[in-house]
């Protein structure tokens, strides 16, 4: 088990929460989210956004060939959501494992933070 945290996480459809902590199984598949209230050990720090993404939602993205301005999970205005409601992120991640849809953790960065969008030469990868 491995956990990171990040200044911004997204998850398409519930939007942006600030200062997150996504903790992966051994295959790379999220298990969990929480805040990140304190220091906590075995937290790797990320600078950008974590998004949570499907295999569907990647292959997105691949397919068109990172031009930051046609990816779509970023192609509509999200919103910050408070870290109070982080009960509809539990939500979304247990529809999700309901489904048998896996969400695998994708670093962005640099990313903008005032725009909350991607910038010109902004990379991703998986975290692992």
């Amino acid at each position: 088990m491995k956990r990171f945290a990040s200044h911004y996480l997204l998850i398409p459809a519930v939007g942006f929460m600030k200062q997150q902590v996504v903790e992966i199984t051994g295959e790379g598949i999220v298990r969990d989210v929480f805040p990140l209230t304190e220091e906590i050990e075995s937290v790797e720090w990320m600078p950008g956004v974590i998004a949570l993404l499907s295999e569907n939602q990647m292959e997105e993205i691949k397919n068109t060939g990172m031009i930051f301005k046609n990816i779509p999970v970023f192609s509509s205005n999200l919103p910050n959501v408070p870290n109070q409601s982080s009960q509809c992120l539990m939500e979304y991640l247990h529809e999700a494992e309901k489904k048998g849809e896996a969400l695998f953790p994708y670093l962005f960065y640099p990313f903008d933070f005032t725009s909350m969008q991607p910038v010109d030469g902004t990379r991703h990868r998986l975290l692992r």
